[in-house]
């Protein structure tokens, strides 16, 4: 029961993070500092929302694909804050569905969903703290969740990093030699 609890406490917690706040602090920064940029990210307006719908739509897509994937073969979730777990951490090293394109999905899904966001804002402000939230999310992942993986799951893990992307899905890595 404390198991269960805790994973939905875990979700509500990332859902509101990932649904709510982050969007919110994108769309005031569009608001704050567009108006000083004076430029706009998309300059033909009719094909602006296609295509926010459809990096949003396939950003969606591997979010809620990789939470489902984590959640049946890795018996775990993905939220753990500095060495507090929020969901109980997965028991299983997860390399199908959308981990064997990219060893975060969820982090590619919600960047794509946030640059969505910022396209259909048509915010060149937007758009900047999109690409700073990724590339600080992409230290944070580097630094501690990898950390953690290669303790837990060893050679193993090693193997997987060497042969799946970090983050840009189908993008075959170099072999180390």
């Amino acid at each position: 029961m404390k198991k269960e609890l805790q994973q939905i406490i875990g979700y509500i917690i990332g859902g509101l993070l990932v649904l709510i706040i982050i969007p919110y602090g994108i769309y005031s920064a569009s608001e704050y500092f567009d108006p000083m940029i004076g430029v706009k990210l998309f300059p033909v307006e009719q094909f602006r929302t296609a295509f926010a719908v459809v990096l949003f739509s396939i950003g969606f897509a591997f979010g809620i694909w990789s939470i489902v994937v984590q959640n049946t073969v890795g018996k775990g979730g993905p939220l753990q804050i500095g060495n507090i777990e929020i969901s109980p951490k997965t028991q299983n090293l997860v390399v199908t569905g959308p981990y064997k394109y990219t060893r975060n999905p969820m982090l590619f899904g919600a960047c794509l969903m946030y640059f969505a966001f910022a396209v259909y804002l048509n915010s060149v402000a937007a758009a900047i703290v999109v690409i700073l939230f990724m590339i600080f999310m992409l230290v944070f992942v580097k630094l501690s969740e990898e950390k953690r993986l290669e303790k837990d799951f060893g050679k193993s893990y090693e193997e997987y990093r060497k042969s799946v992307s970090m983050f840009i899905p189908w993008v075959p890595k170099r072999k180390v030699r």
